[in-house]
């Protein structure tokens, strides 16, 4: 039996690739990006093997495999640089992808602008208290009491704000693109 196509592979298994890299990264842009890429290595290493009658016994487990080494590489890259810290303008990337943490690397640019555009979608089908609760917290920093009293609710009350502004935006930088 000859072995499946590229093509045959990822429309069986890209889904599934997709949905467990977007539960191990908080940005699904990035997790798209590595699925693709998970296609692209198969894809060198069938050339690379065209000359060898190299067939795979279990396509989907070797599909995981080189996503999950891309999940750690991809973590590896971002603790090399310790050093490295956002600037004010990154603050509200952190929020959607914190481990984007290299600042001088155009990958980690690039990533952070992504999850910036999804987070900026996120938070626009915010409540305006809710955003509200979650910039002051987030970006100022201030604390659940003084958040209350500026927004004039109980220290309880602007807690949960903040919790559900944070599910929300996470909800939806989570959620599976249609």
């Amino acid at each position: 039996m000859d072995s499946p196509t590229l093509d045959t592979l990822f429309r069986a298994h890209a889904r599934d690739i997709t949905a467990f890299l977007r539960h191990q990264l908080p940005c699904p842009d990035l997790a798209d990006d590595l699925c693709q890429e998970v296609f692209l290595r198969l894809g060198r290493q069938q050339l690379d093997a065209n000359a060898s009658d190299t067939r795979l016994e279990q396509p989907r487990a070797y599909l995981f495999r080189i996503a999950r080494n891309l999940l750690i590489d991809h973590h590896r890259r971002r603790q090399a640089r310790p050093g490295d810290r956002p600037t004010e303008d990154d603050d509200i990337a952190c929020l959607a992808c914190p481990h984007a943490a290299s600042y001088s690397d155009p990958e980690a640019a690039a990533e952070r602008r992504l999850c910036r555009r999804g987070l900026e979608r996120a938070m626009a089908g915010l409540p305006p208290h809710l955003r509200q609760a979650l910039v002051w917290h987030r970006l100022e920093g201030l604390s659940q009491a003084e958040i209350g009293h500026r927004l004039g609710v109980s220290e309880r009350m602007a807690g949960r704000y903040v919790r559900q502004a944070i599910s929300h935006c996470r909800d939806r930088l989570t959620a599976p693109a249609i």
